[in-house]
């Protein structure tokens, strides 16, 4: 395999793109055909490149300066995040209708996020992400300027903290290349840098932040297509944290405090989500639910939490594509949905949780209450699942963009899924513990039909499929015939859940001075990144990244 077939994955929707633009400029619109051969190209070069091989394929293009190099590898870790920012958004962009302009900013988003994990230096990578972030901000407000949506400072935040800690590894260890620099040189102070920088990124928070906020946008469209491309990058800079540490974080109080706030994020979506007044609200607390379970996984420092971890992510980057797709009335679309989200057996939610929380147990110490926090925080989703089918659908989206057949066919395949979890396990994750923790992801064993542990092993197939079955046996029985919509009372009051959202809306209400508006004005800059042509602030980005190393 030649080493440049590593840019075919950023390229084809980069290409994709400048042909949509030049043809929309002189009145033609390719509309989604040219969107679905671009983003499933990209899925299809990343295939092509890693299953033959199945090991690291890198290629050098030269310097960005200042000592830090051009370098983009695919390896088992580009591959496992790669498709899971490819595969949600080439759904949507072969589904949903939109115009050119935002066809084109959704080929660039996804280009730049894949660039940022194909990125074989932590620079590179705050420069692809900086520019991931930048173009869903000129999406999101293209679409629809009036409403709700992050804030650039708050998606670039997280990218320039990244880009210090590459630029002080670059100083202190003399590279910033993921498999090159020296373990000595990750300090515990540098790695809370890059921990805060990950957080940041995905926006790990107990309290709501824009992962949840953007499912209540009149249309799911750049909605969509901005989680997927955004949500899995600060997970995948804290696996590479491993790869940097040889395997490990500098000091076990990062496992502990990662994990921690993983399962206090979970716990708090949760706790949202049984007091939901709305289908929508309840659904739109689900990625960032998923994303908690998956950092407490991932955070434990061993091989099978990872694989777990990463199943769990895997599983939320299909629900984003589920949950864009699925229409706001009542259904069996639904139904199935919300099984599949809150981890009803046999699903494929439900076998990774299983997977997770034992990996804590196995991990000992504190850590193994943060598997008893665990299934207290799933049994909270159970019952808020529960309660959400019935719940009134909240906000509707435009039908045109809603596809109830393929959302369901997404949220069947995740239920099926269960079973195969060995499998999934030996083909997806597993090559990413051994690219990142070597030393150790030779204590994953089983086949594609058992997950073996240390202390026990889970017959996947013989135990999930007879639960499949008989699944499918109770829905032929009772069906969706029963089901009321009405407004049904929460389990639950979050305390102090009001005075936050004053909080938070007073910080947000706060204004510079009008004397100090002309130098400090972040609103009018935005409004100018989302009012310019996006190839031009694509090139600013890459500008400033060169000028900044060199």
């Amino acid at each position: 395999m030649p080493s440049a077939a590593v840019l075919v994955p950023v390229v084809l929707p980069l290409i994709t793109a400048a042909v949509m633009a030049i043809l929309g400029f002189a009145g033609v619109n390719l509309g989604r055909i040219a969107a679905a051969v671009g983003s499933w190209g990209a899925v299809l070069a990343l295939l092509v490149v890693w299953a033959p091989i199945r090991s690291s394929l890198e290629l050098t293009l030269g310097q960005l300066g200042f000592g830090s190099a051009f370098d983009m590898r695919i390896d088992g870790v580009t591959f496992a995040f790669g498709l899971m920012i490819a595969i949600p958004a080439a759904i949507l962009l072969t589904l949903q209708p939109r115009a050119w302009p935002q066809t084109v900013v959704s080929m660039l988003g996804l280009a730049a996020a894949l660039a940022a994990v194909e990125a074989g230096g932590i620079v590179l990578t705050a420069i692809g992400g900086g520019t991931a972030a930048t173009l869903a901000v000129v999406l999101l407000d293209t679409e629809d300027p009036r409403a709700s949506r992050p804030s650039w400072a708050m998606l670039v935040a997280g990218w320039l903290a990244l880009a210090w800690f590459g630029v002080i590894m670059q100083v202190g260890g003399g590279t910033a290349v993921y498999n090159a620099v020296p373990v000595a040189t990750v300090t515990g102070p540098l790695f809370a840098l890059l921990a805060a920088s990950a957080v940041l990124v995905s926006c790990v928070f107990p309290w709501r932040t824009w992962p949840a906020e953007l499912w209540s946008r009149p249309s799911l469209r750049a909605a969509g297509v901005t989680v997927a491309t955004l949500y899995p990058l600060g997970f995948y800079l804290l696996v590479r944290g491993y790869e940097l540490g040889d395997g490990r974080y500098p000091h076990q109080l990062f496992n502990v405090a990662l994990a921690g706030l993983g399962i206090i994020v979970a716990f708090a979506a949760a706790a949202r989500a049984q007091a939901a007044p709305t289908r929508r609200r309840f659904l739109g607390e689900v990625v960032p639910g998923l994303g908690g379970f998956a950092l407490a996984a991932i955070a434990l420092g061993t091989p099978l939490g990872l694989v777990a971890g990463l199943i769990l992510l895997a599983t939320a980057s299909l629900l984003i594509a589920c949950l864009a797709l699925l229409p706001d009335h009542a259904g069996i679309a639904s139904l199935v949905a919300i099984a599949a989200a809150v981890g009803l057996p046999p699903g494929i939610s439900f076998a990774a949780r299983v997977v997770g929380i034992e990996s804590t147990f196995e991990a000992g110490d504190l850590l193994g209450l943060i598997g008893v926090a665990g299934m207290a925080t799933w049994a909270t989703w159970m019952v808020g699942g529960a309660r959400a089918i019935g719940l009134p659908a909240g906000r509707g989206h435009p039908s045109v963009e809603t596809f109830p057949r393929i959302s369901l066919v997404i949220a069947l395949l995740m239920l099926a899924a269960g079973p195969a979890v060995a499998a999934i396990k030996v083909a997806y994750a597993d090559p990413v513990a051994a690219e990142v923790m070597q030393s150790s992801a030779g204590s994953l064993t089983g086949g594609l039909v058992n997950v073996v542990t240390v202390s026990s092993v889970l017959p996947a197939l013989t135990l999930l499929v007879p639960l499949l079955i008989f699944g499918a046996f109770v829905y032929a029985i009772s069906g969706t015939s029963t089901v009321r919509t009405q407004s049904r009372p929460a389990l639950f009051k979050v305390p102090g859940a009001t005075t936050a959202a004053r909080m938070r809306a007073a910080l947000r209400s706060a204004t510079v001075p009008e004397q100090y508006r002309s130098i400090v004005n972040l609103r009018g800059l935005e409004t100018a990144a989302a009012g310019g042509r996006p190839l031009l602030w694509l090139g600013v980005l890459v500008a400033l990244g060169f000028a900044v190393t060199r």
